[in-house]
């Protein structure tokens, strides 16, 4: 799977498929007697793809810790 497709969260180009970058999909997951769950099986088609970086912003805002800005010393 390769071409490019525009990230959810900028809307710059993304190289799908390429290492590293993250796509966003639904599938059904086996709950375990241990706890948790298992990997997805029956994968949808991804809908949509993301730059890692862009996804770490993300999860840094959702986790109440406020974005750090790149500089340059």
């Amino acid at each position: 799977m390769r071409g490019v497709a525009k990230c959810f969260f900028c809307r710059e180009d993304v190289k799908v498929g390429e290492v590293g970058v993250y796509r966003k999909v639904s599938g059904w997951a086996q709950v375990r007697p241990q706890g948790g769950i298992n990997s997805l099986a029956l994968m949808s088609v991804p809908e949509a793809w993301a730059h890692s970086a862009c996804l770490d912003r993300q999860k840094q805002v959702k986790s109440g810790r406020v974005p750090q800005e790149e500089t340059l010393f």
